[in-house]
């Protein structure tokens, strides 16, 4: 039988509150939807928290709100999912792209420091594998140059940094809610931010750059669009599913943790794994990569996928097809280097760890 590369734990209380919202007619954006943005903030310990229908809207919106646009440049890892540069492109900004630390495979602060030009508005950090990058550098350089400070922390939901949890620095900070992510709404996200005003904005931009949501004094009431915006709504049949979901996020947290751990423990030696720094309290390990000899991997991976284990490999975003056009033949050496070793083997809250024991004894006979 396939093991797949994640699978969520979804049980009774998850379809229960899905029906229990769509019997109540209302199903769009809505009550339900401000509860789950409320009990987010309070998990994370930041003033606003924002929901948008997935994590790429919320990196659009947060964009948007903190005033960047075209000529802009913002300065982004190439070793992410492609959504995190595709945003910046969406709204006629350039993406610079740089290279990640070849250990822990995050951006730095040293590593931005020096692609900045006159022209940079904004950096935009990603939490790989969901560990923290190093969020106080982050600061410090964003405060020294006067950028934006916009953290893709879309895989990082519950991960600490300095025992405090990702989300509630005060900078924008962007989850995602999809399948595979730590806590799902089956497509989800939100902004997270102690920001006010960029709150108020985000909130407009998701609703067409209207901030009331159906909230008609009068017959007739009429539509005032304020901003630019777009359709970019949760939904409450979904946030039905997400508040159902937080309230198990200790536990999912603790069970990817035991998978990664014993992962470590038996394969250690055999492969390579990403550091984690002394700053990290917590790691969400939202999916957990192994490192190969580069010209074994490929062999590898077709000996799990004969033995039906499900995996990925990403490609970093400048030798995607058609960014490899956007931006011309450029070489930044340890994304390409630990593109060509990674494998990502299955985790996620169901994952077992029968089905674990199975991937490292294919692993091992490798």
């Amino acid at each position: 039988m396939l093991i797949p590369w994640s699978r969520p734990d979804f049980g009774s209380e998850e379809k229960s509150a899905a029906i229990k919202i769509i019997n109540s007619g209302w199903l769009t954006q809505g009550k339900e939807t401000k509860s789950f943005e409320t009990e987010l903030a309070n998990y994370l310990g930041v003033k606003h928290v924002v929901c948008i229908n997935n994590g790429t809207s919320a990196l659009i919106a947060s964009l948007l709100a903190n005033s960047i646009g075209p000529l802009d440049e913002v300065i982004a890892p190439t070793f992410t999912f492609i959504a995190t540069i595709n945003s910046i492109i969406a709204i006629g900004a350039k993406p610079v792209l740089a290279d990640c630390d070849k250990e822990t495979w995050c951006l730095t602060p040293a590593i931005v420091e020096k692609l900045i030009t006159p022209k940079t508005k904004a950096v935009m950090p990603v939490a790989v594998a969901g560990m923290p990058v190093d969020i106080e550098g982050f600061r410090d350089l964003c405060k020294k140059y006067n950028l934006v400070l916009i953290e893709d922390s879309a895989e990082a939901f519950g991960a600490e940094y300095m025992g405090k949890k990702v989300g509630s620095f005060g900078h924008d900070s962007i989850f995602s809610f999809h399948m595979a992510k730590v806590i799902t709404t089956v497509e989800g996200g939100c902004v997270a931010t102690n920001d006010s005003d960029v709150a108020g904005k985000i909130r407009a931009i998701r609703n067409h750059g209207r901030e009331e949501l159906y909230q008609f004094k009068k017959q007739g009431t009429e539509f005032h669009f304020d901003r630019f915006g777009l359709n970019l709504r949760a939904s409450d049949v979904l946030s039905a599913i997400g508040r159902v979901q937080l309230s198990k996020i200790d536990r999912f947290l603790s069970h990817r943790k035991k998978l990664v751990d014993f992962y470590k423990s038996k394969l250690l030696g055999l492969y390579g794994f990403q550091a984690i720094p002394d700053y990290v309290t917590v790691h969400s390990n939202m999916f957990f990569g192994i490192l190969c000899d580069g010209e074994k991997r490929d062999y590898i991976n077709e000996k799990l996928y004969k033995a039906q284990v499900s995996t990925r490999i990403w490609l970093p975003t400048h030798k995607q097809k058609w960014h490899r056009k956007y931006f011309g033949e450029i070489k930044l050496k340890n994304a390409e280097e630990l593109s060509s070793r990674i494998i990502d083997i299955p985790l996620g809250n169901k994952i077992t760890l029968k089905e674990a024991s199975r991937v490292v004894e294919v692993l091992k006979n490798v």
